[in-house]
């Protein structure tokens, strides 16, 4: 469709401004009249105008310009009707403006900030009859105001641009989201986080850049910047759905740095709009899923805390609610998928209490559900993923039995697969820290079962992994741990073949390691405990009365925080006992 010219938005103009009336004192003036006269006259209506050009458009702009002549003629003759007129001739220019609105969202913004600045200057009976000038023509008369129409526009124009500007940036984060996806060094987490914090500043207000930013910033250790993000996150939520993920969310951050209470109220405010979307609309699967899933946050919650007879019966409920929707959906890959899930869930936690039958079991049950989908795609790395958990899984109960061959064989499955995933797709970071995961695995068990050199090279494959993922992307604070925790596998393994000087070497630089992403992330328990622990290794090897005493000062400040469990307690009282003692050293 051709665009109008210049002349063309004159008399579109001419049509949507009021006709000339008499003068009327500021009291006299109808405030909503001349807002809709110069929302519906302003150059960014025209604009809008002149890119959309309907006919419903141009038949609105001749109503509205019928309805102008009829309440001046009323006005000039003092007739009964005019404040129905006024009221009609409102609702026929608010109706343009939102039609145009709804199909042009950079208009939307660009039109709402004009709005409020003309309301602002019609919210007195002065700045209105000021106004009504305005519209009228009498741009002398009105000077007062014109400095604050053109701050107006300015504002309303600078919107539009940062608008259109961050839906260019928009696309440039996407993708180098998806490059960081592909372990692309050029976009690691911090660059596309750079990306993302451009977008939002240009427009604040879209749903999936603050849901993007919450991951890198998690990702990246800044839990702080990340709970801010979930707020915004919540703020902008169309609707309950979008809101429960955001507080989900939320709850996942404060979990992480200890905050077990402000967590638990997120997911059980989470849990109450799932549970009511979901009474609303019961035959929706997704929705059904939601509480099951949030259900299992709860579950994990209650089971750190110790309640693990209030776990197993989230546990329990979140599995019924996957089995019924896997019964109803039988061909679903995703429904059989959540069983399994659920059925790992339950193995934890069977295996946290020490009923290693009970996890093996759960741990079975899943595996047979996801070797029978790997069977049906056997190309997918989802799919293959899954089969490579539940055999670690497994791996793990049968080496918490003693059974050292049987976890080594699970072990050795699990890295066949995590090799050929790893290999068939060697940009992704994912496959390949699930590699360096297995080979810890099967470090272990060979360990357990007296084979130091092939745990030893099982583990240093792992460490290399580790530190050329961390290389890749040093904002990753993930990324970073995971090579803190290759590091004490290698020390733990080195010192146990008496080689104290290479044990320390390891440990130490795993501690700088964590000591570094501890002091960037102060309100993370797990980040405080991997570093106590760390400390720990050191403080044994060397004897050192100041690594003591900051093992020490990090339990204490665990037991402040209230997140001293009952396992940390007894390294208290050794550690004041080494410190009594004379076998301690100065440093």
């Amino acid at each position: 469709m051709r665009l109008m010219g210049g002349a063309a938005i004159v008399a579109v103009g001419m049509m949507l401004s009021p006709v000339a009336a008499p003068a009327q004192t500021p009291a006299a003036v109808n405030a909503r009249v001349e807002i809709t006269a110069a929302v519906a006259g302003s150059s960014a209506t025209l604009e809008a105008i002149e890119r959309q050009a309907t006919s419903r458009d141009r038949v609105r702009q001749q109503e509205i310009a019928a309805l102008q002549t009829r309440l001046a003629e009323a006005e000039i003759r003092g007739a009964a009707g005019v404040a129905a007129l006024q009221a009609e001739l409102i609702a026929a220019r608010e109706a343009l403006v939102a039609d145009l609105a709804a199909r042009d969202r950079a208009y939307a913004e660009e039109i709402a900030v004009f709005r409020r600045e003309v309301t602002d200057i019609a919210s007195t009976p002065e700045g209105a009859a000021a106004l009504a000038r305005y519209n009228a023509g009498d741009r002398a008369g009105a000077v007062a105001v014109l400095v604050r129409l053109r701050q107006a526009r300015d504002a309303a124009r600078q919107t539009r641009i940062d608008i259109e500007s961050a839906a260019d940036a928009r696309q440039i984060a996407t993708l180098a989201m998806d490059a960081r996806g592909k372990s692309d060094p050029a976009f690691n987490t911090a660059a596309v986080i750079t990306f993302y914090e451009e977008v939002v500043r240009l427009d604040a207000g879209e749903y999936m850049d603050w849901y993007q930013l919450v991951q890198l910033y998690t990702a990246a250790g800044r839990r702080a910047d990340a709970l801010a993000a979930a707020g915004r996150l919540e703020a902008l939520a169309a609707d309950d759905q979008n809101r429960s993920v955001a507080l989900s969310l939320a709850g996942d951050i404060l979990l992480s740095q200890g905050d077990r209470p402000g967590a638990l109220s997120r997911y059980q405010r989470s849990l109450e709009l799932d549970q009511r979307l979901a009474e609303a609309d019961p035959a929706s699967a997704i929705l059904a899923r939601n509480v099951g899933v949030t259900l299992n946050r709860i579950g994990d919650i209650l089971k750190s805390q110790g309640d693990l007879s209030g776990a197993l019966l989230l546990y329990q409920r979140s599995l019924g609610i996957a089995e019924r929707l896997a019964a109803a959906e039988p061909a679903s890959v995703d429904r059989a998928r959540d069983v399994g899930l659920s059925l790992d869930r339950l193995g934890d936690l069977f295996l946290d209490r020490g009923f290693l039958d009970g996890a093996l079991s759960r741990y079975q049950r899943s595996l047979e559900i996801r070797e029978r989908l790997l069977a049906a795609d056997p190309a997918s790395a989802v799919l293959g993923r899954d089969v490579s958990v539940s055999l670690e899984k497994i791996g793990d109960v049968l080496l918490g039995q003693g059974d050292h061959d049987g976890a080594r064989s699970h072990y050795e499955r699990s890295l066949e697969i995590a090799e050929r995933l790893s290999e068939a797709d060697p940009a992704s970071s994912t496959l390949a820290r699930d590699l360096g995961v297995t080979l810890n695995r099967l470090g272990d068990a060979l360990a357990s079962g007296g084979d130091r050199d092939g745990a030893l090279s099982r583990y240093r494959q792992g460490l290399g992994i580790a530190e050329r993922l961390s290389a890749s992307d040093p904002a990753s604070a993930d990324l970073a741990w995971d090579v803190s925790v290759s590091l004490i596998k290698v020390g733990d393994l080195l010192l146990n073949a008496d080689d104290r000087a290479g044990a320390l070497s390891a440990f130490q630089r795993s501690l700088d390691i964590r000591g570094r992403l501890s002091a960037a992330d102060p309100a993370s328990v797990d980040r405080a405990r991997g570093l106590f622990v760390n400390v720990w290794r050191v403080a044994a090897l060397t004897e050192e009365r100041g690594t003591w005493e900051r093992a020490l000062a990090l339990l204490r400040d665990l037991e402040a925080r209230g997140a001293l469990t009952a396992a940390d307690r007894p390294y208290i009282e050794q550690i004041e006992a080494r410190l009594a003692g004379t076998g301690v050293t100065a440093d």
